[in-house]
Parts: C-alpha cells; sequence; structure tokens
C-alpha cells in the first residue's frame, strides 16, 4: 500500500510537522546538505528536521544534492552525508544521492558525461551500503531513462520525480515524487508517494534505537541552541526601545554588526560590552 510524504530542506523554512502529520503525510525525506564534505553546506534545518520528525513519530529518510564533477568530489559528498548520519542516525527511509541540475551548475561547468554521472551514484550508493544504510538515487523520470539509463545502476533503489497524474518511468522504483505543489498550512511542499515498506527494508524502523549517542545528543543540543539564538536575532526592537536604539545609532554608541544590522534583542557578549563602554566613554 503507498504511503504519502514531502521531502523538505532548510529552503522550506521552520516546518509544522504537527500540520504535516494532519494533512495525511506518513514520512518525510530531509536534506542533509549539498556537495562537497563542509560545515557550510549543511542544510541549516537538517538535525532540527530530525528531531521533529523524531517527535512526531515520522519515519525520515535522507538526501544529499550532488554537485559533483569527478569522482573525488562524488567521495567526498559521500563523506558528507556520512559525517552527518554519524550524528542524525540510521534513516528508516534511506539515503539518496540527489543527481540533477537544477541551477545549471553542471552544464555551465561542462557537464560530466552519462558515464560519469552514473559512476558518481554508483560510488555515492556504495558508500552508504559499505556503512550499512539503505541507498538510492534520485533523479528526473528524463534523467532516469537517458542520463543515468545503466545496469551499473540496477543494485540501488529509484526515487524519481515527474510530477504528473501518473509517474511516466517505465523502469522501477520505489518513491515517486508527483508534485511540488501539495499544499500544507499555506506552505507548497513535494509530495511523494512510497511503494515500499522502508523501515522493514532499513532496520531502522520499530527497532531504532531510543536511546542516543553521545554526538547525537550534543549535535542535537548545538542545534537546538544555534536556533534560538537565530530566532532571538532576527526579533524586531521592543515599540519602548526604539527611541533609545535610534538615538544610540545616531551618536555612534551602538554600530551594529559588520552588515549594518542591530539585532536589537540578541544577547551582549563580554567583548561587545567592552566596546560599547569604550564608545561611551570617548563619547564624554
Amino acid at each position: 500500500m503507498a504511503v504519502h510524504g514531502v521531502d523538505l530542506s532548510e529552503n522550506n523554512g521552520a516546518v509544522d510537522f504537527a500540520a504535516l502529520q494532519a494533512a495525511g503525510a506518513e514520512f518525510v525525506l530531509l536534506r542533509c546538505g549539498y556537495g562537497n564534505d563542509l560545515a557550510e553546506q549543511d542544510d541549516k534545518r537538517f538535525l532540527e528536521n530530525v528531531r521533529k520528525a523524531r517527535d512526531f513519530g515520522l519515519p525520515w529518510g535522507v538526501y544529499l544534492y550532488s554537485y559533483a564533477m569527478t569522482a573525488g568530489e562524488a567521495e567526498s559528498e559521500a563523506a558528507h552525508a556520512l559525517r552527518l548520519l554519524e550524528q542524525a542516525g540510521k534513516p528508516p527511509y534511506g539515503v539518496w544521492f540527489d543527481m540533477e541540475d537544477a541551477d545549471g551548475y553542471k552544464a555551465a561547468r561542462g557537464m560530466p558525461s552519462n558515464g560519469e554521472l552514473v559512476e558518481f551514484c554508483r560510488i555515492f550508493c556504495q558508500r552508504m551500503e559499505a556503512a550499512g544504510y539503505y541507498a538510492g538515487v534520485y533523479a528526473s523520470a528524463s534523467w532516469f531513462t537517458h542520463q543515468l539509463n545503466s545496469p551499473k545502476l540496477d543494485p540501488y533503489d529509484k526515487w524519481v520525480a515527474h510530477w504528473a497524474a501518473q509517474c511516466g518511468y517505465q523502469g522501477s522504483y520505489g518513491i515517486w515524487q508527483h508534485t511540488d505543489r501539495w499544499v500544507i498550512g499555506g506552505k507548497a511542499f513535494d509530495g511523494n508517494w512510497a511503494y515500499k515498506d522502508y523501515p522493514a527494508l532499513t532496520g531502522a524502523g520499530d527497532k531504532e534505537e531510543s536511546a542516543m549517542t553521545e554526538t547525537q545528543v550534543r549535535a542535537l543540543a548545538r542545534e537546538e541552541i544555534q536556533a534560538y539564538f537565530r530566532e532571538r536575532e532576527a526579533l524586531p526592537p521592543s515599540d519602548w526601545a526604539r527611541g533609545d536604539l535610534a538615538r544610540s545609532q545616531q551618536e555612534g554608541i551602538l554600530l551594529g554588526d559588520k552588515d549594518g544590522g542591530l539585532r536589537p534583542r540578541a544577547f551582549l557578549t563580554r567583548e561587545e560590552a567592552a566596546a560599547l563602554a569604550n564608545r561611551i566613554l570617548d563619547a564624554r
């Protein structure tokens, strides 16, 4: 029996998982990052979304968007996913290699040959399986039919994107991304049908450990703390403080950050307090 789910990334912002569940979503596929193994290319919402999925009892999978132009970069992308999976745990819906060129990055730099693209997918999936994860490839029906049409990918599951009333891909697949317009709570999400019992296939369903490793706990705690500070930095000034803030800026007491933002309700470090005190003293 097919089940309905969504895929998410930081581009979706803070997602209301209660609304997803109420709308009938039964699983979530979460982007962990994109490209090479660089911390700045981690998805900023990944660990937050993993925690929310667990809190709401929604089985989750992981995908990494590929920018690989060489086999070495495909290896780095595999390392990227493995680093984040070490923090997140074993995903019941497996790990997927997102092979496309949505922003034209590959085409602008000389699109790799079809054989090379297939090899990048194979490298990633092999590394995931070697680490004990269920692995597959995400691509459009067109890419699977043309660029990735190779028996070398037959051992791996396929997640096919084809936004239509019926999936036009003629090969076998386990997940069909059928729309980018599943509206839930006023937001549009990618909708997906899954045709396999992935928690049973991956062995990460009911058997998923409830106890987390120290690394996972630290990672989730760090993400929560960072999210809290980001939220405070984005808050507007309180009404009672607007006049004082404006005057302090006019007098050169408050300078803001390098981009000119005041972050009026962010916390003040001792370093910032010292700089502020010196400017007050200089202004006397």
